[in-house]
């Protein structure tokens, strides 16, 4: 398309053109003609803008993190794209506040912090120290500048400082640590007769007029759901893979260029003595080789290597282990103790070997011969591991074509289907729940239904299932929503009213026995009255599975019972059951009896409770008393 242009841009019109452009770019300058010069504003906090470029930053950043943290299971639609993009915003304005208010209370960070911090990350260390080197390489690998890494690290840990301010300084007293005890560990007595809604349906008993009423007041209940059938292009690294037919030739040459992967190279166990030097010059030299020399002739005189090891060598890591360093390949040591280790026989002792550490006396004391896997013994797996990895360039390449293509020729998929020989898919009816019924789930559903394909009629994006899947998608047929008729529901409603009458009717009888229970009829009697069971269910502690949320949540908000007389209560249950309580007796948690370290452990939840509810507060406090807007992060 290029090309074409300039062929065609030409004579006295083109020139025309390139004039009316320079204009406006020199009036206001190429970012403002395009459009770039003004950053969309996710939020504003106090005069303070996240822009979008930040947010988007942040939000990759932590979905990365998100595939890192989860690994191999790890996917796409795990996630709610629109709901995680709002957190991660809501968090930013959070820290926000939060740092404003740091600052206004004068508080600072030094460097001297941010660099202990840093050092401090164990994705820094190797063996336990710093590493420059892989300090910088996880910088480049999640695009962070030094500074802008390092300012992270200072706000994060003003943001801390904060926190820790508040949340630390809470107290738990006495009195709200038995309040706490009492509460949480409270048992209640029960028992309980249930009224089945089922035992009161009257089936037919709703007439025609009260079937068109609900239809008419309840028709959201009814609704068919927005749907539409998708046309989609899906591309898999295993499809791929399978086309892929090496020729002996072409698999011989991979073996050979990874030869080493079939090669098990010969190890040595080593021991040594080590001498270091004490001190600079030619004196301190000379000192520390004569040791080395004369715990040689010990062993030459008959005396175990092992022995004379652990009395003179100075590695502290091998010296009282014999010297024994364990299996060595080549390579794994000092150039110098390399060459002379596997130049020995086994049993033989080195003449003093001298390194940046000082002087050895080096002994194999085993050998493990190396050895090399054949061309033939492993041509099922090079076979195997040269389709992958043709397929994953194969992939790669692919990809960026389907995108290209799919842009290109955003009207259809079929150009990107013949260029790359794959097979347009036309799925069945799908809705917003329906994310299950086609690959990519939550995410491809939420792209099909965005006004850029579902408006626009374009291709999407290219969508990512999982590191080795990807699929383009385009909306084929799209229905709104829609009521149901009324004929078609007519025995749903039918339903639905008899389900109601009956919830009512159990609920009337139930409450129609409390006055009976309260003067002195028991809960068995009306049972038997009703062919119904009473359930003993004994004390029960707060949130027992055995329960009924409903009637739990009922039972621990009655009333305590006075001496020895019982409370009786009732409760619609959410599938219209009737529920009537009867509270026996309450049990308050205590202090007594727990050990020192269980109250202190129960003293430590409590006053981090206490100091959590406390920073929520302050946090809504800044909330409240900032001015603070939020634009919804837009979709992807």
């Amino acid at each position: 398309m290029l090309q074409s242009i300039r062929d065609k841009a030409q004579g006295w019109f083109a020139w025309a053109i390139v004039v009316l452009i320079s204009v406006p770019f020199a009036l206001w300058g190429i970012q403002e003609y395009l459009g770039v010069g003004a950053e969309p504003v996710m939020a504003s906090v106090n005069g303070q803008d996240i822009k979008e470029r930040e947010f988007e930053n942040t939000y990759q950043r932590f979905r990365a993190s998100l595939r890192q943290q989860l690994g191999d299971a790890y996917r796409a639609d795990l996630f709610d794209e629109a709901k995680l993009r709002e957190d991660v915003l809501q968090s930013m304005v959070r820290d926000r506040l939060i740092s404003q208010a740091a600052d206004r209370m004068g508080l600072r960070i030094s460097d001297s912090q941010v660099r202990g911090a840093i050092a401090g990350i164990s994705a820094f260390q190797v063996n336990g120290r710093f590493d420059t080197a892989a300090y910088e390489q996880v910088l480049r690998q999640q695009g962070y500048s030094e500074q802008e890494f390092q300012e992270q690290i200072r706000q994060a840990l003003l943001i801390e400082q904060v926190t820790s301010a508040v949340t630390n300084s809470e107290l738990i007293t006495q009195r709200e640590l038995n309040e706490s005890k009492r509460l949480r560990d409270q048992r209640r007595e029960i028992s309980y007769l249930l009224l089945p809604a089922a035992d009161f349906i009257k089936p037919g008993a709703a007439s025609a007029g009260e079937i068109d009423a609900y239809y008419a007041a309840n028709q959201s209940r009814f609704m068919l759901p927005e749907r539409v059938r998708i046309d989609y292009l899906e591309l898999k690294m295993s499809q791929l893979s399978e086309s892929v037919t090496p020729s002996e030739e072409e698999l011989r040459r991979f073996y050979e260029d990874r030869q080493a992967e079939y090669v098990t190279p010969e190890q040595r166990r080593a021991s040594h003595i080590l001498i270091t030097i004490d001190g600079e010059g030619e004196e301190a030299e000379s000192a520390a080789r004569n040791r080395a020399l004369e715990a040689l002739k010990r062993i030459q005189n008959g005396e175990e290597f092992a022995a004379v090891a652990k009395e003179l060598s100075q590695d502290p890591g091998s010296a009282e282990q014999g010297g024994d360093l364990g299996f060595v390949e080549p390579g794994m040591m000092n150039p110098s103790f390399d060459k002379v280790l596997f130049g020995l026989a086994k049993d033989e002792i080195s003449e003093p070997v001298r390194t940046d550490f000082g002087y050895h006396l080096i002994k194999v004391t085993e050998v493990r011969e190396g050895s090399k896997e054949s061309f033939e013994d492993v041509k099922d797996a090079l076979q195997a591991a040269y389709r992958s990895n043709e397929a994953e360039g194969q992939f790669y390449k692919y990809s960026e074509r389907l995108v290209d293509l799919a842009f290109e020729h955003s009207d259809s998929l079929e150009p990107a289907a013949d260029a790359l020989g794959l097979k347009v898919v036309t799925s069945d009816w799908v809705s917003r729940s329906d994310a299950s019924k086609i690959p990519g789930g939550n995410r491809a559903i939420n792209v099909a239904f965005s006004d850029d394909v579902l408006v626009e009629g374009n291709n999407s994006e290219l969508i990512e299932i999982s590191s080795d899947h990807v699929m383009v998608l385009r909306v084929h047929a799209h229905e709104e929503a829609a009521a149901r008729p009324l004929d078609q529901v007519r025995d749903e409603i039918s339903t639905i009213l008899a389900q109601q009458q009956a919830a009512t009717l159990a609920e009337e009888k139930g409450m129609s026995l409390l006055p009976r229970l309260r003067q002195g009829e028991s809960l068995e009697q009306l049972a038997k009255e009703a062919s119904l069971k009473v359930e003993e269910t004994g004390l029960v502690a707060r949130g027992e599975s055995k329960l009924s949320p409903a009637i739990a949540q009922r039972l621990f908000s009655m009333p305590r019972p006075e001496g020895d007389a019982t409370v009786f209560d009732g409760v619609a249950l959410p599938n219209g059951d009737f529920a009537v309580i009867a509270l026996h007796k309450v049990e308050d948690g205590s202090l007594d009896g727990v050990d020192e370290k269980a109250l202190q452990s129960l003293k430590v939840s409590q006053t981090r409770a206490k100091g959590r509810e406390s920073f929520e507060f302050v946090v809504q406090l800044l909330k409240d008393s900032s001015d603070v807007v939020i634009n919804k992060p837009r979709e992807q």
